[in-house]
């Protein structure tokens, strides 16, 4: 009896043993992922040549601070609440940057996907007010060069032979503007206030849906929030403009419009793997390659 006692124990100690190494490897994994870093495939070309389909990042959330979850309330009228802890520095002008998708259900309202994750290059930054010039980024007082010129010269070239689809955003399409001359388009930072003419109301009106949950309507050229007319609107957010460098074939803030800071996972670190989605193989040359 004491034999099978001491045996019993032992098995006990040795699966508690193992449990215990099971469920801190699963802590360790999630608070690697919650707070440091994550995976994502690359599925389409629209970043080529940065990054091509099949390649597999790192996307670090320490730069720009983790964005930590708090609720589990996500309906058709919500995001997840969240916490974001402090980074090392913010967002900068041509940091390749991975967020979530802004439309959960439908184009007419901005509600965070978490299931559809994009990654693109950031153009414009809260503050900035961006244009395109016969093709080409820019920045108001900004000198250097935005997002990837070839790709931009590419566009350029190629614009006529583009469908009307491609050439003119349904974003923006109360503006008749295309994305070869675009813009100025202001991009809001948190407290910014802006006059709500009309053709601010077509820009921003998704966006201030977004961060008041109100209805908001135009009615003989005066702007309804709930109701009331509204003359001006204080934005509570930080709003991003971003741009993939393939731009002759990138669903980006030319098209789905600008990017809430929430909606924000982090920074494209480097490429960890690469496997080219035709042939199968492997592209060790990719291999922990610097996402620049």
């Amino acid at each position: 009896m004491k034999i099978e006692k001491i045996m019993l124990k032992s098995v006990a100690k040795s699966i508690l043993k193992y449990f215990l190494f099971f469920v801190l490897s699963l802590l360790l994994a999630l608070t690697v992922r919650l707070f440091l870093f994550n995976f994502y495939s690359i599925p389409s070309d629209s970043m080529e040549p940065a990054l091509l389909p099949g390649d597999f990042i790192v996307a670090d959330k320490l730069t720009y601070g983790a964005r930590i979850f708090t609720g589990l309330k996500y309906d058709s009228i919500s995001d997840p609440p969240m916490v974001h802890a402090p980074g090392f520095r913010n967002i900068r002008r041509n940091d390749v940057v991975v967020f979530n998708f802004p439309y959960r259900y439908e184009w007419d309202v901005i509600r965070m996907s978490l299931d559809k994750i994009f990654v693109k290059r950031c153009i414009g930054l809260p503050g900035d007010s961006v244009s395109i010039v016969d093709g080409y980024y820019h920045v108001a007082g900004i000198a250097g060069t935005l997002g990837y010129i070839p790709g931009q010269k590419q566009l350029l070239g190629n614009s006529s032979t583009l469908d009307p689809v491609i050439m003119y955003p349904a974003v923006f399409d109360s503006l008749n503007w295309d994305i070869i001359n675009l813009g100025p388009l202001y991009v809001p930072a948190a407290g910014d206030t802006v006059e709500l003419t009309p053709e601010n109301f077509y820009i921003y009106h998704k966006m201030i849906v977004y961060e008041t949950n109100a209805v908001v309507q135009m009615k003989d050229s005066l702007v309804y929030i709930n109701d009331a007319v509204k003359y001006n609107y204080t934005f509570s957010n930080n709003w991003y403009f971003m741009a993939g460098d393939k731009v002759i074939n990138s669903q980006d803030s030319r098209y789905i419009g600008l990017i809430p800071e929430d909606y924000i996972i982090g920074k494209a670190s480097f490429i960890w793997k690469s496997k080219d989605p035709v042939t199968g193989k492997y592209r060790f040359k990719r291999f922990l390659k610097k996402v620049i």
